[in-house]
């Protein structure tokens, strides 16, 4: 499993796009990304979408649960609401700061659900921490806010492969012999109209 790196901002343009393997933005909500902003990075970098008030659940695979967003009593909701969509763990991620991680889990587990089974976390340190003392569940770490990285986005390591997965640049299927054929006769139909 190689760690890949992950970035967010509230303005997609700040994220710098040199390392970048996986770009986080706001599906919703004060900062919610434009598909211009989206557009900004190449298709070879994965998409995460953050719901950022519990609104989104649809569009949305993590949920953002700190201060003045999401709290922790919302997401049990959420992850069931994805869940009936269909999503898997991996696509029903929290995201919060450690100081709201006993609170979050504690909130899920009375609710019913575990971590791995029925969500993923996304932690936040911010103090240039890249592990917690139990990784279980937890798909990534926003180790580096702005004072670490020196510019307007936050940094995560992202430590789990089935998280959100880098799009596979698939080559264009070979045109059908049918395709190739009717191409054929459209050029002797037009060689024969150019000489009449």
């Amino acid at each position: 499993m190689a760690i890949r790196v992950g970035r967010d901002s509230t303005t997609a343009a700040d994220i710098p796009l040199a390392g970048l393997q996986v770009v986080m933005g706001y599906g919703n909500g004060r900062f919610a990304w434009t598909p211009a902003d989206w557009a900004r990075f190449p298709a070879t970098v994965a998409r995460v979408r953050i719901d950022v008030n519990g609104t989104d659940p649809q569009a949305c695979g993590v949920l953002d649960v700190e201060s003045g967003d999401a709290t922790p009593a919302q997401a049990p909701a959420w992850v069931k609401t994805r869940k009936a969509l269909g999503a898997g763990p991996h696509g029903r991620t929290i995201y919060t700061s450690r100081s709201l991680l006993a609170a979050v889990d504690e909130t899920m587990k009375a609710a019913g659900l575990e971590r791995v089974t029925d969500y993923t976390l996304w932690v936040a340190t911010l103090d240039g921490t890249r592990t917690l003392p139990s990784m279980t569940g937890v798909v990534a770490v926003q180790y580096a806010g702005e004072a670490q990285t020196g510019g307007h986005y936050d940094q995560s390591a992202v430590y789990d492969d089935a998280w959100h997965p880098a799009p596979v640049v698939v080559p264009p299927k070979p045109p059908s012999w049918q395709a190739r054929a009717l191409a054929q006769a459209r050029a002797v139909v037009a060689t024969l109209e150019a000489h009449q």
